[in-house]
C-alpha cells in the first residue's frame, strides 16, 4: 500500500544549500539527549528558553515534523547512524525476567554506519558524548569513529572539550583532511541540568533532586494511576531550566566556532534521540511507549553556506539523518554513499518502534505486564498508526487530535488496515530469531544504571 505514502524524493534548494562547493565540508553532529521539540521557540515553545537554537534555526534547515526512530537512546541513536529502523539494524530491547543481563542488543560489526563511510572517504571521525551507560563502546554504536570519548561533563565543559578537540586537529599535519564528529549532550536527560543563573533561586538537592522527584512522580503517575499534578509542573520548571542553560552553553559554542572562521562552511546539525514524559498517557521520563511527548523532536541542520532559513513540511525521521547529511557534501561524496544511505522525507516511511521498555519497568511487580509489548508506528499524512503486538492498535489524527486523546479505529477504519498492511510491508523480513550480543550488568553496570533511572529507584520510593 505504498501509494498511501507521499514517495516522492526532495531534494534541496537552492537556498537550503548555501553555496555549497567542492570542497569537503567539516560535519558537527549535535544530539540533544532527551530534547522534547515543542521547548524550542521554532517549534511554538514559550519562555523564550532557545534564543540561539531559534536563531539557528533562522539561518538553517528545519523540519516542522521530526519523529524520533524510538523512545530512547540506543535504537534511536543506532537509526541515525545506520538510516535504518531498529528492526532492521537489530540495536533495541528484548524481554528478560531478571536483571542478570541489561535488555538491549548491540549494534553489531556487520552493521554500516555514516561514521564508517565517511571515514573511507578521507574523513577524520570523533564523537565526544555525555551518556556515559548506553554511548559506551560495548553497545557498538562507536564504530567507524577514530576518537571515541565519554565525558560526564554538562554542555558547557563538554562544548570546551569538542573546541580541544577541534584545535588539536588543526596542529594535526593533516590539518587539512575534512573531520566529522558527534556530540551527545545529557542536559535534558535526569539529573535535570539546574544550575542557576546569578540572582535565581537554586533548587535544593535534598528536596528538589530532579531524580528523587522523577521517581514520585513514577509511584504517582505510573504505579497509583494519580494525575501528575503540582509534582510534575515542578519537575517541568526543572526540565525548563535544563534546556535554557543548554541553549545558553550552545550560544556561546557557537560564538567559538565563528571566531574559528569554521562556521560559515560547517554542516551543522542539531537533532534528538527522544523526549520526555511528565505524565502524558500515564507515563513518566522516556522508553515507555510511542506517543508525541518522546516522539516529537527537533531537526535543524545548517549546511555549508546557507545563510537563509527554510522550513521543510515533510516529516522527517531519525533514519533520515545519514541521507540528509549526504546532502550537503561534495558532489563526489554524496554520489558515492547515498546508495548506502537511501532514506529520507519523502521517500521512504517514518517507523518508530518501542521493542518492551527498561529494566525498571518491565520488571517492575505491579505494573510490568503493561510494558512487555512492542509497539511500532507508522505515520501517513496526519495519520499516527500504532501497531501493538498485543493486538491493541490505535489509529490517532494528530492533525485534530496533537495530544492524541481520541484513538479512530472505529471513524477510520479502513485507514487503519491500509497501514496495518504498509506497516507490514515496510518491515518484512526485518526481524531476526538468531542470538545477539549483549550486555551483562555487574555492580558497576547496575550503579551507573541507577543513576540515570534505568535500574531500581522507581520501586522503593
Amino acid at each position: 500500500m505504498r501509494s498511501l505514502f507521499l514517495l516522492l524524493p526532495l531534494g534541496l534548494s537552492a537556498c537550503a544549500c548555501g553555496s555549497m562547493g567542492e570542497t569537503p565540508p567539516h560535519v558537527l553532529i549535535l544530539c540533544v539527549d532527551t530534547l522534547r521539540a515543542d521547548r524550542l521557540g521554532c517549534y511554538g515553545g514559550t519562555g523564550n528558553l532557545t534564543p540561539n537554537l531559534d536563531a539557528l534555526a533562522a539561518q538553517a534547515t528545519r523540519w516542522e515534523r521530526c519523529s524520533a526512530s524510538s523512545p530512547w537512546t540506543v535504537p534511536s541513536h543506532a537509526s541515525m547512524f545506520t538510516g535504518k529502523h531498529p528492526s532492521s539494524h537489530g540495536a533495541y530491547s528484548f524481554e528478560v525476567e531478571d536483571m542478570s543481563v541489561d535488555n538491549c542488543f548491540v549494534l553489531e560489526e556487520e552493521q554500516w554506519t555514516l561514521a564508517e563511510a565517511l571515514r573511507g572517504k578521507g574523513y577524520a571521525t570523533a564523537g565526544i558524548v555525555a551518556n556515559a551507560v548506553y554511548l559506551k563502546g560495548e553497545f557498538g554504536l562507536s564504530q567507524g569513529f577514530d576518537h571515541w570519548s565519554i565525558s560526564r561533563e554538562r554542555a558547557p565543559r563538554l562544548c570546551s572539550n569538542v573546541l580541544g578537540w577541534i584545535d588539536g586537529r588543526a596542529q594535526q599535519r593533516d590539518s587539512d583532511r575534512p573531520w566529522t564528529m558527534f556530540v551527545n549532550f545529557m542536559d535534558t536527560h535526569r539529573p535535570y541540568n539546574v544550575e542557576p543563573l546569578p540572582g535565581e533561586r537554586e533548587y535544593d538537592q535534598a528536596t528538589e533532586y530532579s531524580s528523587d522527584l522523577l521517581n514520585r512522580l513514577y509511584q504517582q503517575v505510573i504505579v497509583r494511576g494519580e494525575e501528575a499534578g503540582d509534582l510534575g509542573l515542578t519537575l517541568q520548571d526543572q526540565y525548563n531550566r535544563a534546556v535554557r542553560n543548554l541553549d545558553l552553553a550552545l550560544g556561546e559554542f557557537f560564538e567559538e566556532l565563528k571566531q574559528r572562521g569554521l562556521w560559515d562552511d560547517l554542516l551543522l546539525v542539531v537533532v534528538s534521540d527522544h523526549g520526555e514524559y511528565f505524565g502524558e498517557h500515564g507515563l513518566v521520563e522516556h522508553s515507555k511507549d510511542v506517543y508525541e511527548p518522546a516522539l516529537s523532536v527537533p531537526l535543524l541542520i545548517k549546511y555549508p553556506g546557507q545563510t537563509v532559513g527554510e522550513v521543510r513540511s515533510e516529516r522527517a525521521g531519525s533514519a533520515h539523518l545519514p541521507a540528509l547529511i549526504l546532502d550537503g557534501l561534495t558532489s563526489e561524496v554524496s554520489d558515492q554513499l547515498g546508495p548506502d544511505f537511501p532514506q529520507r522525507p519523502g521517500g521512504s516511511f517514518v517507523v518508530s518502534e518501542n521493542h518492551y521498555s527498561r529494566l525498571p519497568d518491565i520488571l517492575h511487580p505491579t505494573v510490568g505486564e503493561r510494558f512487555r509489548r512492542v509497539r511500532t508506528v507508522v505515520y501517513d499524512g496526519p495519520f499516527k498508526l500504532i501497531q501493538s503486538s498485543d493486538g491493541n492498535h490505535e489509529l490517532y489524527n494528530l492533525g485534530e487530535d496533537p495530544g492524541e486523546m481520541v484513538i479512530r479505529n472505529d471513524l477510520d477504519f479502513f485507514q487503519m488496515h491500509s497501514m496495518l498492511d504498509a506497516l507490514s510491508e515496510e518491515l518484512k523480513g526485518t526481524e531476526s530469531a538468531r542470538e545477539r550480543e549483549t550486555v551483562s550488568v555487574d555492580g558497576e553496570r547496575l550503579n551507573d544504571l541507577r543513576a540515570m533511572g534505568y535500574a531500581g529507584g522507581p520501586e522503593g520510593d
